[in-house]
């Protein structure tokens, strides 16, 4: 499972939480519920995501690198995962590898 938000003010917001399609060490695909996806969209991922006590969620800041069109009006996206973020701390300047 991920969650998926926004990173910047949208429109239309959103927060889901949806299973993965297929998923890479740096990148994940989904098919969102809503179709309000673009390419280049900064979205911040936490990837695995669990709602149990004591979970640790990695959360991410991703671009969206692509959207197919699936039938039923349907978006398929796909995120790169750019860097990890970590509240408080200089990890966070660090970039994946």
């Amino acid at each position: 499972m991920i969650r998926v938000r926004p990173s910047e003010p949208t429109l239309e917001e959103f927060d889901e939480i949806l299973p993965t399609i297929n998923a890479s060490r740096n990148s994940v695909y989904f098919v969102p519920q809503n179709g309000i996806f673009a390419l280049n969209m900064r979205v911040f991922v936490t990837y695995p995501y669990a709602s149990d006590l004591g979970s640790i969620n990695q959360e991410f800041l991703g671009t969206v690198t692509r959207v197919d069109k699936l039938p039923g009006d349907k978006q398929g996206v796909a995120v790169e995962l750019l860097m990890p973020i970590f509240i408080g701390t200089r990890e966070t300047i660090r970039r994946l590898t």
